[in-house]
């Protein structure tokens, strides 16, 4: 990750005020980067904030810091886009939550679904807190400014009914051979009002072994377009991450647009 970034989502950032880093965070720049007294580190929110700090304090047991002024961060992407995945096992969901971050999805949507292999049981507290410190650290590394919200698990019905009325949402599945993510999205965004804001983007990505052709055709029913990634089967993870990319892509959102 780039020298000294750090996420302290939840604790108080005052220019001026001096700074006991947490422990997992002061271990980090005492004994990984060697910063010293005189060092200086970024403190990242998570809500698009950064503020240059500078270590005024090195001992065996804690690091301080004097927290500088306020810094706008890097902008969210233009679209907000919502990954909606079936449980996967721990390994490729982490890879998931990883590179999804770096592209700048907002949400991750955990999905129960009819061929899930995590139960939801597995996802529970200390499940939870890894892949939080996953996201955390994708963050840190990418130069992102913005937190993605890391949802409790639901039901596909549940995520579809979520979504807000003038989303897009979107349900890649092997089966669909026509009807193109990139073509699909830029239709549906062309077909907007003049003036009328980026739409939210919901993308549905089963777990491994796909949605069942019953949970695709509620996912129709509820508003939801099937589309294609291509000829090949991917990996969910690796559908995951392609699907978000050309969203974005196909919107214009892989450059940053203003905050959101």
């Amino acid at each position: 990750m780039p020298a000294g970034r750090f996420l302290l989502s939840g604790v108080a950032l005052v220019p001026g005020a001096e700074l006991t880093l947490p422990d997992e965070i002061a271990h980090q720049a005492r004994d990984v980067l060697r910063l010293g007294s005189g060092a200086t580190l970024r403190l990242l929110d998570g809500a698009g904030s950064e503020y240059p700090a500078e270590i005024v304090r090195v001992a065996r047991r804690e690091v301080t810091a004097r927290v500088g002024e306020r810094q706008e961060g890097l902008p969210q992407p233009a679209v907000r886009l919502t990954l909606c995945l079936g449980l996967l096992k721990a390994a490729r969901f982490e890879w998931a939550l990883q590179k999804g971050t770096e592209l700048g999805v907002a949400t991750f949507q955990p999905l129960v679904t009819e061929r899930a292999v995590a139960a939801t049981e597995e996802f529970g507290a200390a499940r939870r807190r890894r892949y939080e410190r996953i996201v955390a650290e994708a963050l840190e590394q990418c130069g992102g400014a913005w937190l993605p919200e890391l949802a409790v698990p639901c039901a596909l019905e549940e995520a579809l009914d979520a979504a807000p009325a003038n989303a897009i949402r979107v349900i890649p599945w092997e089966e669909e051979a026509a009807a193109s993510l990139t073509a699909t999205l830029r239709a549906e965004a062309a077909a907007l009002r003049a003036g009328e804001a980026q739409p939210d983007i919901w993308l549905y990505i089963g777990p491994e072994g796909g949605f069942s052709a019953r949970e695709v055709e509620r996912a129709r029913a509820a508003g939801a377009l099937p589309v294609t990634l291509g000829p090949r089967i991917l990996r969910a993870e690796t559908a995951a991450i392609v699907a978000a990319a050309l969203a974005m892509d196909a919107l214009g959102a892989l450059n940053s647009g203003p905050p959101r």
